[in-house]
């Protein structure tokens, strides 16, 4: 039941528009005790559900950008593939420590802009 509320509580913030996938990852590895990795597995199939509610919400009102969105997605897919070959050549740990601090910085300087 707690991780019914508390992934409630993550869907709620990432509606609002917080960074909250981080926060996901963080519950999982260290509350529930999940490997990093299908942390992180989880965490984009939460992301790509809440895209989906939000493309099924907002298409119909045709709020979509879709040059923006064409853009994004070339730039993503490329961002995926960069990020799948520097992930097959960083050791693990390193990963784990550059991720880390990814979230640190972002947390700052999200508390710095509000």
């Amino acid at each position: 039941m707690l991780d019914f509320i508390v992934i409630f509580v993550i869907a709620a913030l990432s509606g609002l528009g917080v960074g909250s996938g981080g926060l996901l990852v963080i519950y999982l590895t260290l509350v529930n005790g999940t490997p990093q990795l299908a942390a992180q597995g989880a965490n984009l199939i939460f992301f790509i559900l809440a895209s989906l509610a939000s493309l099924l919400f907002n298409l119909p009102k045709r709020r979509i950008p879709y040059g923006a969105v064409a853009i994004m997605a070339t730039l993503g897919i490329a961002g995926s593939l960069g990020g799948t070959y520097l992930a097959s050549v960083i050791p693990a740990a390193v990963l784990r420590k550059i991720f880390g601090a990814m979230l640190v910085g972002s947390g700052i300087l999200a508390l710095r802009q509000k």
